[in-house]
């Protein structure tokens, strides 16, 4: 992503009375729901002009014809406003010339993480964010992608504190059963209709077996989903320990080995047969 710095115009008022400012701000919570800036902005007054600072996934995101029905609805209150469309410069003198499409890779997969601001959705092939607005899917889709993000950050924080709720908190991040891991499952389902690429789940993993580990099954299915030792420092994330096609899951080894009780979270448990009533 890259940093950008958003015009829009002089301040002031609408003529409903309404600061201009807040029409502005509205438009860049569009942007963000559609996955065309990312993280937190700020707005600066420069010159008696509202200016906001903004990452952006790339340049040209903020293309007319990469926005939402919501960000074309809230642009067009912008330029009622201001009397014209926002000016976004690139301010890092840093970017590539070309990037290299999604549509190369085989496959994507759905990951973020506590201190991830970029597109949940990465590329299967390089591990490299695809930012939501290229993908051939609906602006419901992107703004729960959005939604989805978010939670997860939300919850990875918590079980980072390592509080009260630290062991709940891990619980939705590795268990595929948990309402969160469903929520991605069923936005990977979803980008996979779309795109007509395969499109994985990552699924957490921190605590973990001291024997056994490399061998465990898919936590749904319960096959053998172990597609490289996972041992080597040097291989990119993205190149999974762990990879179930059937179920569209990945992972990796854990990290810790040092509370058995807890490496239970996520594994496979075979499901009991319902067993008659007796009577007597």
């Amino acid at each position: 992503m890259y940093l950008s710095r958003i015009v829009f115009g002089k301040r002031g008022e609408t003529r409903g009375g309404e600061p201009r400012a807040e029409v502005a701000e509205r438009y860049l919570a569009t942007l963000l729901y559609n996955g065309q800036i990312c993280g937190d902005y700020l707005f600066a007054t420069c010159n008696a002009e509202v200016d906001a600072f903004a990452h952006v996934a790339r340049p040209g995101a903020l293309a007319r014809q990469f926005h939402s029905q919501w960000g074309l609805a809230s642009l067009q209150e912008v330029v009622r406003a201001f009397g014209h469309v926002p000016q976004c410069r690139i301010i890092e003198d840093d970017v590539p010339k070309r990037f290299r499409s999604w549509k190369r890779s085989p496959s994507l997969y759905l990951f973020s993480h506590a201190f991830n601001d970029v597109s949940p959705v990465r590329c299967g092939d390089s591990g490299s964010p695809v930012p939501p607005y290229l993908l051939p899917i609906s602006d419901q889709l992107r703004e729960d992608l959005c939604w989805w993000a978010r939670r997860y950050k939300n919850l990875d924080n918590v079980w980072l504190d390592s509080g009260d709720l630290e062991v709940p908190a891990y619980r939705q991040l590795a268990d595929p059963g948990s309402e969160l891991s469903e929520n991605g499952r069923k936005l990977c389902a979803e980008i996979e209709a779309a795109t007509g690429k395969e499109t994985y789940y990552y699924m957490q993993r921190y605590w973990g077996r001291e024997v056994g580990e490399q061998d465990r099954r898919c936590p749904t299915c319960g096959r053998r989903w172990r597609a490289t030792d996972g041992k080597s420092k040097d291989e990119p994330f993205w190149r999974f320990a762990f990879r179930c096609r059937p179920c569209r899951l990945v992972s990796h080894c854990a990290d810790s080995y040092d509370d058995k009780r807890h490496a239970i979270i996520g594994e496979y448990r075979r499901r009991r047969r319902p067993t008659e009533n007796l009577t007597h």
